[in-house]
């Protein structure tokens, strides 16, 4: 073998060394002539490739990646400050666009964290604090309805990116902000236990009034009932009186002179009559 089989063996040898290339199952890519794309690589395996520069082989990491956007402070509809920290999660979905728009991981992030906030900072707009940090316990998300939607939407289309989650990490107040709210919430609050308040001792007043009512109407019931017994039994008496007195005369006169000398006379009493007086006969003086 002479040198010069040796060294086209060893040209022959370099050329399909450099046709051969692998893609990993946590790999997507592209492979371009002269920079422009010919073919998306999607699936892991073994590929040959026209040898560099005809061909190259741009590979992007396909898993699932976090990005953590940076706190942002935005407004709500009533004019109060939040300081919101989204992230997103996201993965390369379409090699040959995310190739053609952006090209770099760092430049995508870039684009979803403004995206994000654009899009986050519009929602809070269109809300109020107060249904945000409601002491009722409503069970609605913080983040804006339909964000998510539309940044996974608008990532697909302009970036060629999944995005798989948009989650607001945290929300809070700004510092020098944080008291004065906390203020405005606690006088808010206070001013509700007062109405409630309120509300309850006037309708405590109605109640005691009510009853205060049906107590006096119950009463002047059990005494007329009451005036009305009296006045039959006091009716019976009456005509039991009458009927004993039409059966002797003379005797309930003297029953009656008896009872009114009971009245008159005491231990130390001195009683002096007419000798013409009733009395005087009831003592036996005629």
């Amino acid at each position: 073998m002479n040198q010069r089989t040796l060294g086209w063996g060893l040209v022959a040898l370099f050329l399909l060394g450099g046709s051969v290339y692998t893609v990993d199952a946590r790999e997507t890519g592209v492979v371009t002539a002269f920079g422009d794309p010919v073919r998306t690589l999607t699936e892991p395996g073994l590929y040959f490739r026209a040898p560099w520069p005809i061909h190259q082989v741009v590979l992007f990491d396909s898993r699932a990646r976090m990005l953590q956007v940076e706190p942002t402070e935005m407004f709500t509809q009533d004019k109060k400050n939040l300081v919101v920290e989204p992230f997103v999660v996201w993965r390369v979905e379409d090699p040959e666009r995310f190739l053609e728009t952006v090209g770099s991981l760092s430049e995508v992030e870039v684009q979803l964290s403004d995206l994000v906030i654009s899009r986050v900072a519009a929602g809070l707009a269109d809300r109020e604090l107060r249904s945000l940090f409601s002491v009722e316990g409503a069970d609605e998300s913080l983040l804006p309805e339909g964000v998510a939607d539309d940044v996974a939407r608008w990532a697909s289309e302009r970036l060629g990116v999944a995005v798989l989650d948009v989650r607001l990490r945290h929300v809070g107040l700004p510092l020098q902000n944080e008291q004065s709210i906390y203020e405005r919430m606690r006088a808010e609050r206070k001013r509700i236990a007062n109405q409630y308040r309120s509300e309850g001792e006037e309708k405590a007043t109605g109640i005691r009034a009510k009853a205060d009512r049906q107590a006096a109407e119950m009463q002047a019931g059990a005494e007329r009932e009451a005036a009305q017994i009296l006045a039959k039994a006091e009716e019976a008496a009456a005509r039991r009186t009458a009927e004993t007195y039409s059966l002797d005369p003379g005797f309930y006169r003297y029953l009656r002179d008896v009872e009114a000398l009971d009245s008159l006379l005491g231990e130390d009493t001195t009683l002096v009559l007419d000798s013409e007086s009733p009395l005087f006969e009831v003592l036996g003086g005629r």
